[in-house]
């Protein structure tokens, strides 16, 4: 039987689709879960589709093509110019495509890298839907979740009931994010003052994982739940990603820049003020699907 790497896996043909595989991609590619899609369709992204920060704390961007045609290097320009007005700055723009692997590409692409390395500007690299296949292959539960046709529910068996089918999948979200856990942590912590970064890891195993067809509950009222509280997390997590740093050489403790108490105090209490009601909303939504939950599973718990 062939791996997934070995596999001719057919790009999708959906641009929504293909940046999320590339969104999945990239936190394989970078070992970090650091990494979201940029605004929504109709705003201003500024060059950039996907952004997050690599395991070595670079700020890289990507700009996806889903085209069946080569890209040419003046498109490759455009997107270079637009990626240059992306705050904060990046350290590193790809250009990923569902296209094939194109040496003459590559090569264009490495002389314009080169100079920009020069000029001391952020270099630039493309990534065909080769490297994209084999990078999604690094992890066979994201593969899965773009391409769940190629697997069956091992876990679930296919008479199971509704009623247990949901039970299952609620108690595999309550330990990912017990109250006790990464809940209480955001409930109480003053995102004003330093924080220990692991300790929103599940949130973010949360949001890597929980948003694909094999984690949606059959229940309506326990699935509008979910999907509630995995868009306010993908908001919460943004925003700790866009707005605080690691401290210094630490790749543990974060915080909102220290300058910005005395360069720019209002932004500052704003960003502060964003994060607290974010997960405010985020124990709410917690708290509901329990209760939700506990009503709907009365009489098999």
């Amino acid at each position: 039987m062939p791996t997934i790497a070995g596999a001719n896996i057919p790009p999708p043909k959906s641009w929504d689709e293909f940046e999320d595989i590339v969104l999945s991609t990239a936190k394989l590619r970078w070992k970090s879960t650091n990494f979201f899609r940029n605004g929504r369709q109709g705003q201003r992204q500024d060059g950039v589709d996907v952004f997050g920060n690599s395991d070595e704390g670079m700020m890289i961007g990507v700009q996806c093509k889903n085209t069946i045609h080569r890209l040419s290097e003046d498109v490759i320009c455009s997107e270079i110019k637009k990626a240059e007005s992306f705050e904060p700055t990046l350290s590193a723009l790809y250009i990923a495509t569902t296209s094939s692997r194109d040496a003459a590409l590559q090569e264009s692409i490495r002389k314009i890298s080169k100079e920009r390395k020069i000029a001391e500007r952020f270099f630039v690299e493309i990534l065909f839907w080769e490297d994209i296949q084999h990078d999604l292959s690094l992890d066979e539960m994201e593969f899965f979740k773009h391409y769940p046709q190629f697997c069956p529910n091992k876990d679930i068996p296919k008479n199971a009931l509704p009623k247990e089918y949901d039970k299952k999948l609620y108690d595999e979200l309550i330990n990912l994010l017990p109250t006790l856990g990464v809940i209480k942590f955001i409930d109480q912590q003053n995102m004003g003052d330093t924080f220990r970064d692991s300790n929103l890891d599940p949130l973010r195993t949360f949001n890597n994982e929980w948003n694909c067809a094999d984690r949606e509950f059959i229940n309506a009222d326990l699935e509008t739940i979910r999907k509630s509280l995995w868009q306010k997390s993908e908001e919460y997590l943004m925003l700790i990603a866009t707005h605080t740093r690691y401290l210094g050489n630490s790749m543990e403790l974060r915080s909102i820049p220290v300058d910005w108490e005395f360069e720019q105090p209002k932004y500052l209490s704003e960003v502060v003020d964003s994060l607290h009601l974010l997960a405010e909303e985020i124990v709410d939504l917690h708290r509901t699907l329990i209760r939700t939950a506990r009503n709907y599973f009365v009489g098999i718990i």
